[in-house]
């Protein structure tokens, strides 16, 4: 039931914008704004080892489903004859838990955050990327404090060896992987000037895209996602409980273009590491690993 309110709002939303679309066929000479929305369907994965309880007694049959739902709006400004442009993004993120055999406090965990982008063209050779990304990560059962605060930023040097290849090295201080830790980035943009392109921001995605007609985009997608969650101290009888979870995905992907602005999205493949790691302040408590299960993702995209 929970499953098909959640696919009935996705499709509401999908029936609201085409109707909005199919009244402007208008395009903007700038980027313009998007919306996105996606819906991750995952089947209810095993523990890859037994679940120890405080009675140090074990759970050997532990079962987790996960259901996402994830929200984005961005608005791009654009400066000085398209070489600032400055973007503004909102995202929201619902993570929602069942479980078989096992009776654990997590059930829902939500994360909102705002990133504020600066793409300065340098010169013909060269940009800048600028992103400071303030969110809030928590399960919202106590009152907000400053641990569910988390900060993400990021700075990468772009060079454009032509239109249809660039490189890019950087920095970023990021909780994506669920710890709180500086990672280096590599970006990179290329397209064979006809239907292959292929565009990464390591670690956290790389895509491969063959554009079969002006309607139909088919690829490979693999992509990290995570946070850094606060909890209830009352209800995990810690002073600080952490869970920092990580996903990692890979498989077949698919974008349909129904309109100039309205894009379908449909992913599938491997969750190939799906981790919790459960903290009080830095001192782990417990971690666990879920085995390698199926999953789909489904979604659109509305805007430019």
């Amino acid at each position: 039931m929970k499953d098909c309110n959640i696919i009935k709002t996705v499709l509401i939303l999908f029936l609201t914008l085409t109707v909005i679309n199919s009244g402007n066929s208008k395009l903007q000479a700038q980027p313009g704004p998007t919306f996105s929305v996606s819906y991750d369907i995952l089947p209810y994965q095993d523990f890859d080892k037994p679940i120890i309880l405080e009675d140090s007694s074990s759970i050997n049959n532990a079962q987790v489903k996960i259901s996402t739902v994830r929200a984005n709006f961005s608005y791009p400004i654009v400066f000085s004859e398209s070489k600032t442009i400055l973007v503004n993004e909102f995202s929201y993120q619902l993570i929602e838990f069942e479980y078989r055999n096992l009776s654990n406090p997590i059930n829902r965990l939500h994360s909102g955050s705002y990133t504020l982008m600066l793409q300065q063209r340098v010169s013909e050779k060269w940009s800048l990327w600028v992103l400071a990304t303030p969110s809030i990560a928590s399960d919202l059962k106590a009152e907000v404090s400053k641990d569910d605060f988390n900060f993400q930023a990021a700075m990468i040097s772009i060079r454009h060896f032509s239109e249809r290849f660039s490189l890019g090295f950087g920095a970023a201080y990021s909780t994506q992987f669920g710890s709180k830790i500086p990672l280096p980035v590599i970006a990179f943009d290329w397209n064979n000037g006809e239907n292959l392109i292929a565009k990464a921001i390591l670690p956290v995605s790389l895509e491969f895209w063959y554009r079969s007609n002006s309607h139909l985009d088919v690829g490979i997608v693999v992509s990290g996602d995570g946070n850094n969650f606060h909890g209830d101290p009352e209800i995990y009888k810690v002073t600080n409980p952490e869970l920092r979870y990580t996903m990692l995905t890979i498989g077949p992907a698919a974008k349909l273009k129904v309109s100039n602005k309205l894009v379908l999205n449909f992913e599938t493949g491997l969750i190939g590491l799906h981790r919790f790691e459960f903290y009080d302040n830095d001192n782990e408590i417990n971690s666990y690993d879920l085995k390698p299960r199926q999953y789909v993702r489904i979604g659109f995209s509305f805007g430019e």
